[in-house]
């Protein structure tokens, strides 16, 4: 099972601590819940962020000391999830992206979350986050639950400028992102495989 219908059963869990071994494998056996702080420059004012994919709001705490305003979604079952085990408020907790949609954003996160979406809503939320935002920050890895490419997708859509992408992996000391290398984006489209990488896309809109 893949997509939607996984993360609906993973976020009905009874127990937390699967869900956040789900959202960050190697929890249980020490990784601690905490966000990842990006290795590559972000915009530098930033007022308004959405944190695409929240899950139970590990990215809350960098994201709160970088933007005035930070919105989370996710699915409904998980953004229950989030209320009751976030261990840090936020402007606006909804699933609902039609809400999410009417407001404008200096930024939008998405840590880990595109290579679990479907292959059609992903492309149908990268023309919005092209909308939405003048700015999008994704970590992904390059083949998607589908076995479709997602910087190919990014690239179909033909809305972003992207940046250099960075290849990251979990460093055991840090407990923060480790630098691997650096590759051109057209490169990762066309030919990319495995690994994990940070890029910064800039909206054309």
């Amino acid at each position: 099972m893949a997509g939607t219908d996984d993360w609906l059963s993973v976020a009905r869990a009874d127990d937390p601590d699967e869900v956040r071994e789900r959202i960050l494998t190697g929890y249980r056996d020490g990784k601690p819940f905490t966000p990842y702080v990006p290795t590559v420059p972000l915009p530098g004012a930033i007022d308004r962020v959405l944190d695409f994919g929240c899950g139970l709001g590990r990215n809350f705490p960098y994201l709160t000391s970088i933007a005035r305003e930070v919105v989370g979604f996710d699915l409904p079952p998980m953004i229950e999830r989030c209320r009751t085990l976030s261990t840090r408020p936020v402007t606006l907790l909804t699933s609902d992206w039609q809400e999410v949609s009417t407001r404008g954003y200096d930024l939008i996160v998405a840590t880990l979350v595109l290579q679990h979406v479907e292959t059609a809503a992903c492309r149908t939320y990268l023309e919005d986050f092209a909308r939405l935002a003048p700015v999008a920050y994704v970590l992904t890895r390059v083949r998607s639950d589908f076995d479709v490419n997602v910087f190919q997708l990014i690239a179909d859509t033909q809305l972003f400028d992207a940046g250099v992408c960075v290849e990251v992996d979990h460093d055991p000391t840090t407990h923060q992102l480790r630098v691997l290398g650096r590759e051109a984006f057209d490169t990762l489209r066309l030919a990319g495989e495995g690994g994990h990488y940070e890029v910064v896309l800039r909206s054309r809109m």
